[in-house]
């Protein structure tokens, strides 16, 4: 298992669209995938995905350098994180989709290498404003906090 990342300032350009959609291509576990190899079934806001664990690792840093690009406001080391309607901006306040699937497969990375937590319990998503979950990334601005 590699060590713990300690994350530069990412230029928030790094955080595309296509980024998201190739990496999340690379990451996901496909229909032929052997079964002697190791998966991960990640639960995010819409759906659940089905990822390589060894692939998920190998591009452990380049997920961590995206959600670096996400507002400072869902890093929990500066706030309590925010709702995934903010999610489409980068820190800049630049929009990198406007692909509410594509947020879906960051948010199913992030939650794929334990970075992502939601704020609250599924069933009390309805409660919340917007009535839309809220999450939060386990980032500091000292390095990737473990759990």
């Amino acid at each position: 298992m590699p060590g713990p990342v300690t994350p530069s300032r990412t230029p928030d350009g790094f955080l595309t669209h296509q980024r998201v959609v190739d990496v999340y291509g690379r990451c996901m576990r496909s229909e032929g995938f052997s079964p002697n190899k190791k998966g991960v079934v990640v639960e995010s806001w819409m759906m659940r995905h089905t990822f390589s664990i060894k692939a998920l690792m190998d591009y452990r840093e380049e997920i961590v350098r995206m959600l670096l690009c996400l507002p400072a406001g869902f890093r929990v080391d500066v706030s309590g994180g925010g709702s995934v309607m903010m999610g489409d901006r980068r820190d800049d306040g630049t929009y990198w989709t406007n692909d509410i699937a594509v947020l879906e497969r960051l948010l199913a990375l992030g939650l794929g290498v334990n970075l992502i937590t939601f704020c609250a319990p599924r069933e009390k998503w309805h409660e919340l404003p917007g009535k839309v979950p809220y999450f939060r990334i386990d980032i500091t601005r000292f390095g990737v906090r473990m759990n």
